[in-house]
């Protein structure tokens, strides 16, 4: 981290009132995390595929997921400010105090990611999206659509309707960080209102006559956010509900976690405070 973000940071924290940093200190606590055990998804690539040159949906498959490490709560309002103050990320329009971090786009969730990682020289990262969906556990939804509707408007369909129910139970308004509840995994606010980025991106390909995948093209501009149901979101959006939904219902709101790579050594060199 460079030299010159340093000041505009120290004061940033004391404007939030979080007080002097003292010498070596991080800007915040570490995040609680959570391990996830290596485990298995069924899985299927969300987007557009083709069999015999009719629009087709894929068939889902088992894909195994090898463990990691997640944090515990959704990145704060507070933690992102720092970010904003030290110059590494854009202000957004939510701000302030210790709710979830939302109105955030995907590019935004990116350079909190690598400002963190070289604050703390350890690796961090947003999750794929079969660790979220892992990490989600029995919180994830689209499970629950009907898995064998080959049509893709029949599958339109269920998955809308399927969203709708899943929805349903979830106010409008972010809740305090543990306001949805721990999983059967002790991941919170999974099963909450605020969608979370993941590093997964659109996809178009071409499917096998069983329904499997023989050939596929990621469309990056639109990245997969994980919550109730998936929603594919163009990668500037910060507010999908008015707007930028590639595919489904739109989410709530968009936030973001991130995994921690503990298999991947620290980056070279003392953390810079």
């Amino acid at each position: 981290m460079k030299t010159i973000l340093l000041v505009p940071l120290l004061a940033a924290v004391g404007a939030l009132g979080l007080g002097a940093i003292p010498d070596g200190a991080p800007p915040f606590a570490p995040p609680q995390t959570v391990t996830v055990a290596a485990g298995e998804v069924s899985w299927r690539p969300l987007g557009n595929f083709s069999q015999e040159g009719k629009a087709r949906t894929p068939r889902r498959v088992v894909l195994a997921v090898p463990g990691f490490e997640i944090m515990k709560h959704q990145v704060s309002r507070d933690q992102y400010s720092t970010c904003v103050a030290a110059g590494a990320c854009a202000a957004v329009p939510a701000v302030g105090g210790s709710l979830p971090q939302t109105q955030v786009n995907w590019q935004d969730a990116t350079a909190f990611a690598a400002w963190y990682s070289e604050l703390t020289k350890q690796a961090w990262r947003l999750p794929t999206e079969a660790e979220w969906q892992l990490a989600a556990a029995e919180r994830y939804g689209d499970a629950a659509a009907d898995a064998g509707a080959r049509d893709p408007g029949e599958r339109m369909l269920s998955a809308y309707a399927n969203g709708v129910f899943l929805r349903g139970s979830a106010g409008s308004a972010p809740r305090p960080a543990g306001g949805y509840g721990e999983n059967s995994l002790g991941v919170a606010d999974m099963g909450g209102n605020i969608w979370e980025w993941t590093d997964g991106c659109m996809v178009n390909g071409r499917l096998a006559a069983d329904g499997t995948v023989v050939q596929s093209d990621p469309y990056c501009g639109v990245r997969i956010a994980g919550g109730r149901h998936r929603a594919a979101v163009i990668d500037f959006v910060r507010d999908a509900s008015v707007g930028g939904c590639a595919v489904g219902l739109p989410p709530d709101h968009l936030g973001f976690r991130l995994v921690r790579d503990a298999g991947a050594p620290d980056r070279n060199g003392p953390a810079v405070w």
